[in-house]
């Protein structure tokens, strides 16, 4: 099991402004594909305590579980490779969820045995790493939704935002912090 930090900043696109970045960073790369199945409880106990937790799906790696918690700067991420193959509405059965993100749940005093998998969202992304950080492009597809957004990863807070204005400002964007992915699709299913 792996314990990240994550810091990154986030921005929704346009799609002609999507097009743009893909051109400038990524004209000759083509995109893979990951579906993230998003869990919780039915009354959203995770969402409460502004966590996450997912599995994520892709063709050419193993499947992983995740559990975003925020923290002082960013978020702390627990990740663990897990085989188990999500399905819609399935509630997760606890022997595949890692002890360790049953004890940070506990911690939160979230019942991990009326976890479900509430939904799915699927992403084509381009990657690049630059000298600042890792520059993501998203394109998104959830709940007959699709969306675009540019993330940048980044190991300093500072450093990082400085370099992701920049990025923004060639192409006359203004940061506007998004809801992140699983906000946006419990959002769209709550309106549903």
């Amino acid at each position: 099991m792996a314990i990240e930090q994550e810091i990154e900043f986030k921005q929704l696109l346009d799609k002609k402004t999507y097009q743009m970045i893909k051109d400038a960073y990524f004209s000759q790369d083509q995109p893979f594909t990951q579906t993230n199945y998003y869990i919780d409880t039915p009354d959203f106990q995770l969402m409460t305590h502004k966590m996450a937790l997912r599995i994520r799906v892709r063709a050419d790696k193993s499947h992983e579980f995740t559990l975003k918690v925020p923290a002082e700067v960013g978020l702390t991420e627990y990740n663990h490779e897990t085989s188990y193959t999500p399905i819609q509405d399935a509630t997760i059965p606890s022997d595949i969820i890692p002890n360790e993100i049953k004890e940070v749940l506990t911690q939160h005093d979230i019942n991990h045995s009326q976890l479900i998998i509430l939904g799915s969202l699927t992403t084509h992304r381009l990657e690049t790493n630059t000298t600042s950080g890792l520059l993501v492009l998203d394109h998104s597809e959830y709940l007959n939704t699709e969306d675009y957004e540019l993330e940048f990863e980044v190991s300093d807070y500072d450093e990082g935002y400085h370099a992701f204005t920049q990025i923004l400002k060639n192409y006359h964007l203004t940061h506007e912090p998004p809801l992140n992915k699983v906000q946006r699709f419990f959002h769209k299913r709550q309106k549903m």
